[in-house]
């Protein structure tokens, strides 16, 4: 059967692997693409460790960011590891064919669910490498923006709050008289201030409905607000109604399933324009510059060459217009595979999404901005890896004109703009397929091009409300939190690159370019389907229950000893709980409460309180230790230092050391893509601002005359204005 097959693609467990001989090379009868999926790789100290998805969560530093200040941390009660591992998996293997082919060489890869979960950290990670700083666990709100979950009259709301849209949101809300003056009045004093901005906020709408405050802010005020959904809520959604995204179930009695959070056009069907004109939404990245700027002597341009290719990618290209988080890993990682990835960037650095210029931030290297702080901002330069930098103003018709050339040498082109973004700057896909037939071109609005909210804007944490997460997680029913791990956005890009691939494969064998419309909502609803399925078969709303919705007790997270220290550990079968029993030797298996699993289930609050009377007085490593060497899944809770540290992923060389021009020598994750050894190789530091302007134009041909009349017209730029 293998014979028979292009890949083969196995979950079980390392142990097995090496049993089985599953991944063994050079065999006839095996695929050329062999894909493993284990929890924590096929090497190094913990590669024979039990799992489950709170203890991976827990150890990758995801739940240290959930939940309440001096409360247990909240882990996701979703398959949140084995989804993203999945999309990984999906991505090597399609990556990995383009490069050999069917009769090439075997190819190994092997995909750890521990470095996935690190690897799709947005600033967690930076925060303490430049600046220090832990994050902290801050309930419904982030630390270093103005998002926050509020309860309203009949259910819960998110609201973004960046500066460029407080002072509409102050006229929404009747407060016209905090926007401009008092501590309200900034980013940063609105996260200060934060239960005074919340006490304003609920004052105002706390009696509005849910569905209200989203439309009135969304439809008037054109403020990212989102609202938490319940999953029969979803199932009625008017916007996934108008999308035709529910599925019917083969053999069942009216079931649904989520469809495709990705719709592809081909090229004898493109996309409709949006029903709404072009406006000020413009503004959200590409801005303009002055009509000139200084004359500045240039180095003469470098040979028109592109770089090298390296990986399975080498010699695709991706134009990358994207912003905040979604976008830009997507196009990320497309660059960690090989791809040519040219970031086309506004030539100012700035834009709502505030990467290179945040309005507030302080993970500088040392904390000093330094002389070109747009080049030294650690988010913009973990998420921009491997690419290359282009800054031009497409506000300017030579500097659409040059866009479009550029779009005639590339593969793909995508931008997670709002719907009428690109259309406003005559730049939709039927421009740029006239420039490129079969080019590939995604598109990533919150809630798709489609149907009443089509025109909507939102930021990861409002979309992850509105796609159901809210739904699930939270102490208890009235009391639901956010992951604070913004888990749409990685959930968007790596769907985003799964699509790309899917999409190249298409080409391959038709000629045919598409127009990829993805849905980061309908992204994030693909990972609670069996959630979904329950829900209509049960008639009811899951109860939010803490860490505790594994069927087998206990599941949970424990107090370590330390302050604010803290372990998870779970029991998957009859077998686990007897050694967890033998271990902690406190006579739980003579217990009648605790005598099987209904019981265990039923008795919960008891079991966990008897836990964590066990687990408080111990240190939550050296419990995970003597957890795992009778195989009971545990881990302890980890913040940023502590998995940036941890011993096995030093041990599988994960991470990777780039230099950079205007920060030196940094250290940053890696990949959780493995392919027959680690291989970084190829891999570059982020670009400085139109640092490959003039590599990327002489490609293009132009000459230095020519580039160096695109610099003081302003069309293109490497500084920002007064920089």
């Amino acid at each position: 059967l293998a014979a028979t097959c292009d890949v083969l693609v196995t979950d079980h467990s390392a142990r097995e692997v090496r049993a089985l001989d599953l991944l063994a090379l050079g065999t006839e009868a095996a695929p050329s693409i062999r894909v493993s999926i284990t929890p924590f790789g096929l090497s190094g100290p913990y590669t024979d460790w039990e799992a489950s998805a709170s203890t991976l969560l827990a150890m990758a530093g995801h739940s240290w960011l959930a939940g309440d200040p001096g409360r247990a941390p909240l882990t996701m009660p979703w398959r949140y590891p084995q989804y993203q591992s999945g999309h990984f998996a999906y991505i090597a293997a399609l990556a990995y064919r383009r490069q050999t082919g069917a009769a090439a060489e075997p190819r190994h890869i092997e995909i750890s669910m521990f470095e996935t979960l690190t690897s799709l950290h947005q600033y967690t990670d930076t925060m303490w490498r430049f600046g220090g700083r832990i994050r902290k666990r801050l309930g419904n709100r982030f630390e270093n923006n103005t998002n926050v979950l509020l309860e309203c009259r009949d259910g819960w709301y998110e609201v973004s709050l960046p500066q460029n849209f407080w002072v509409q949101f102050t006229h929404m809300i009747g407060r016209s008289d905090i926007a401009e003056e008092g501590p309200l009045s900034t980013a940063a004093g609105r996260i200060e201030h934060h239960e005074e901005l919340a006490d304003v906020i609920t004052e105002s709408l706390g009696g509005w409905s849910a569905d209200r405050i989203m439309r009135e802010g969304q439809e008037v005020w054109r403020v990212p607000i989102g609202y938490a959904a319940t999953l029969g809520g979803l199932l009625d959604d008017e916007q996934l109604a108008s999308a035709e995204f529910w599925r019917p179930l083969p053999a069942t009695d009216g079931l649904t399933i989520a469809g495709q959070a990705v719709r592809t056009s081909g090229i004898e069907s493109p996309p409709e324009p949006p029903l709404a004109p072009p406006g000020a939404d413009s503004r959200e990245l590409i801005d303009t510059l002055p009509s000139a700027s200084e004359t500045t002597e240039r180095p003469a341009v470098p040979p028109p060459s592109p770089p090298a290719p390296g990986g399975p990618l080498g010699g695709m290209r991706v134009l990358d217009m994207t912003r905040v988080w979604a976008g830009p890993v997507a196009a990320r990682i497309l660059g960690d595979l090989g791809a040519d990835v040219i970031r086309i960037e506004a030539p100012s650095g700035r834009g709502p999404a505030m990467i290179r210029q945040p309005a507030r931030g302080a993970d500088f290297p040392g904390g000093d901005p330094g002389e070109r702080p747009w080049n030294r901002q650690g988010l913009f330069n973990k998420l921009n890896r491997n690419k290359r930098s282009l800054a031009v103003n497409l506000k300017e018709p030579r500097g659409r004109e040059l866009f479009l050339a550029l779009v005639a040498t590339s593969d793909v082109v995508i931008e997670n703009f709002s719907a009428r973004v690109m259309p406003g700057l005559g730049l939709d896909y039927e421009r740029l397929r006239e420039a490129k037939p079969d080019i590939i071109y995604v598109a990533m609005p919150a809630f798709g091009l489609g149907g009443p909210r089509r025109d909507y804007i939102g930021f990861g944490s409002s979309i992850e409300p509105s796609s159901g997460f809210t739904a699930l997680m939270g102490y208890s029913d009235n009391e639901p939190r956010i992951t604070a791990a913004g888990v749409s956005d990685p959930i968007a890009g790596t769907t985003a690159v799964a699509a790309v691939l899917t999409a190249l494969e298409r080409r391959d064998a038709t000629g045919e370019g598409a127009f990829l419309e993805l849905s980061q909502q309908q992204a994030g609803i693909n990972f609670l389907g069996e959630h979904l399925i329950e829900r209509q078969l049960s008639g009811h709303e899951p109860p939010r229950r803490g860490n505790g919705h594994s069927e087998f007790a206990p599941h949970g997270v424990y107090r370590c000893r330390g302050d604010d220290e803290w372990i998870a550990l779970a029991t998957r079968d009859d077998g686990e709980w007897a050694a967890l029993v033998a271990l902690a030797g406190r006579g739980w298996g003579e217990d009648a409460r605790f005598s099987s699993v209904e019981a265990r289930r039923s008795e919960r609050e008891a079991l966990d309180a008897e836990i964590e009377r066990w687990t408080e007085s111990r240190d939550k490593f050296e419990l995970t230790r003597a957890l795992q060497a009778v195989a009971v899944p545990a881990g302890p809770v980890l913040s940023a230092p502590e998995w940036l540290a941890d011993e096995h992923l030093a041990a599988r060389d994960y991470f990777v050391e780039l230099d950079h021009p205007d920060t030196g020598r940094n250290q940053w994750d890696g990949s959780p893509i493995v392919a027959g050894g680690r291989d970084y190789g190829w891999w570059t530091a982020a670009p400085t601002l139109g640092g490959d302007n003039e590599a990327i134009l002489g490609e293009l041909g132009l000459s230095q005359p020519e580039i160096d009349a695109l610099y003081e017209s302003g069309v293109i730029a490497d500084r920002p204005p007064g920089g």
